[in-house]
């Protein structure tokens, strides 16, 4: 049974990944906060999405942010666009509180890819210092992101079970 346990809980390390903004990590499940009059467009859904900042004279974030619902990789592209000038609105991704830049300049995009763990914070913002002469957009899309491997809380249940059976 000590057998059962052990294979029960790598399962529940080694999730597996889900692709786009759909099931645990469509829209509505993820915490949309704005400080500076921002929005989502999400009329790519469950493709791409699209965070805008704030063009109200306010300096803030808008932020999207979801806990990990597994562990494993954390991946996407991203593309900023803007009208305002360099350094005055600026995108970039959220894990566990902190805040990576990724761009401030029309044109700029990449790939960011690394592991997280089941329950960590995960997200992005776009960021305004001026509030006005156009927002920020930064558009997510490949998103790719860990939920539990499937059957791995039965299997643990059922090595409970066992166990207390043995008992």
């Amino acid at each position: 049974m000590k057998r059962a346990i052990a294979v029960g809980a790598a399962l529940a390390v080694t999730g597996i990944a889900q692709a786009q903004f759909e099931g645990y990590y469509a829209p509505e499940n993820w915490t949309f906060t704005d400080q500076a009059g921002g929005y989502l467009d999400l009329g790519g859904v469950p493709d791409y999405l699209t965070i805008i900042g704030g063009d109200m004279s306010l300096p803030g974030y808008t932020t999207l942010t979801i806990a990990a619902a597994g562990t494993g990789v954390f991946s996407f592209d991203w593309s900023y666009y803007s009208i305002d000038s360099p350094g005055y609105d600026e995108g970039g991704y959220i894990y566990n509180g902190g805040y990576y830049f990724l761009g401030d300049s029309s044109g700029q995009g990449g790939n960011v890819s690394f592991e997280v763990y089941e329950g960590d914070e995960i997200g992005f913002y776009v960021y305004t210092y001026d509030g006005v002469f156009g927002p920020g957009e930064l558009t997510i899309s490949n998103f790719v992101a860990p939920l539990p491997a499937p059957g791995a809380l039965a299997l643990l249940g059922l090595a409970g079970l066992a166990r207390r059976r043995r008992r």
